[in-house]
């Protein structure tokens, strides 16, 4: 039962405004389960504020209620899946991933940037079970962290640490767990807390100060609360997060993968002349027996490698000329690191391993 003070501070938005997960495309409201404010989930997570949702899930901030004694608070993010699968066994595939992810090699170097599993059940909804993930609570993603510097771009010193940090995180799935994320972007690179302590003044903020939330029949639908209000240097390291839609690496898969803006080249022979259009700006024209190989490339290429869409080429020319910001010595350093990554074929692109290895992150 809320205080009458909690009820009097509270910001109802209209029924009609579409916020949060229901901006999702294809969104169905009895996938999602219907989260309240204070409820206790497992016997043992107390729900105390919401942190942030996606197309198949909903983040919370939890207490749990049943630390260790000599403990303070213990806060955790609990990830609430929606109820959409075909099958049990395809509800219970993010929770094997995970745990693969966990337990792999807890010694290797690069676990210490990817979010692992602390505890997972199943919560009843009203149409069906849904699959709760626990993981340690985590700060701002990539793209907010960038908006904190003028023009929305991370400096050099930032970002290098960053970058390397996240490989160090992708050689861990890669070589240890055998895991290809498939969905890597801003959104789903997380930092780190340095101070914990401050997740109990976000609970207590949404309890004093609660952010709007919109009432519905069924359900209530609260804004999240994903700027804790900490200092850049109250930031810790990037955390890799988000492997529902990771794949076992060590099969054969034909299905499209990445987000359509990183999708390699291969992804889009089968479609997307805009977005090809670019790589080509950048790497030139395909060579002759990747075209070959490729069943729909006489979609977009002549038979003299002419790509069929030339206005949608880009005149700004090759990814040294599109690069702003870095200059001199670590310009050039820095555009040989990504030419190492940035091929047509995908038996030319560097590894994790060997990125690492590059002179740009001497000295880090």
């Amino acid at each position: 039962m809320c205080s009458m003070a909690w009820c009097n501070l509270k910001i109802t938005l209209p029924a009609a405004e579409l916020i949060e997960e229901e901006c999702t495309p294809r969104y169905t409201p009895n996938h999602y389960y219907p989260v309240r404010l204070y409820e206790i989930l497992n016997d043992r997570y107390q729900i105390t504020a919401k942190l942030g949702w996606g197309t198949s899930s909903t983040v919370w901030l939890a207490r749990d209620l049943n630390p260790w004694r000599w403990c303070s608070a213990r806060y955790l993010a609990v990830k609430i899946k929606a109820n959409n699968y075909a099958t049990k066994e395809d509800a219970e595939r993010d929770v094997r991933i995970t745990e693969k992810i966990t337990h792999a090699n807890p010694q290797h170097v690069g676990r210490n940037f990817v979010s692992t599993l602390l505890d997972s059940f199943d919560v009843p909804g009203p149409h069906g079970l849904h699959v709760c993930l626990l993981f340690d609570p985590l700060c701002e993603p990539l793209w907010m962290l960038k908006q904190r510097f003028h023009g929305d771009v991370l400096p050099l010193d930032v970002f290098k640490p960053v970058a390397k940090l996240i490989l160090e995180g992708l050689g861990y799935l890669h070589s240890q767990c055998h895991i290809v994320h498939t969905d890597l972007k801003s959104d789903n690179i997380l930092m780190a807390l340095q101070d914990h302590s401050i997740l109990d003044k976000v609970s207590q903020d949404e309890n004093k100060e609660p952010l709007p939330q919109k009432q519905l029949e069924d359900r209530t639908i609260c804004v999240s609360r994903n700027h804790f209000g900490v200092e850049a240097n109250g930031l810790g390291r990037p955390m890799i997060t988000d492997f529902g839609l990771a794949i076992d690496g060590s099969r054969a898969h034909y299905h499209p993968i990445q987000p359509d803006s990183f999708r390699a080249p291969e992804g889009l022979i089968l479609g997307q002349e805009a977005h090809l259009a670019r790589i080509k700006s950048v790497l030139g024209t395909p060579p002759v027996d990747m075209l070959r190989e490729a069943k729909y490339s006489s979609r977009y290429f002549d038979a003299e490698r002419r790509f069929k869409h030339p206005e949608l080429i880009s005149e700004s020319g090759g990814f040294e000329k599109i690069l702003s910001g870095v200059e001199g010595d670590d310009k050039q350093a820095f555009l040989d690191l990504v030419s190492r990554m940035l091929r047509w074929r995908a038996d030319e692109r560097d590894t994790v391993q060997g990125l690492l290895s590059d002179p740009w992150f001497q000295g880090l």
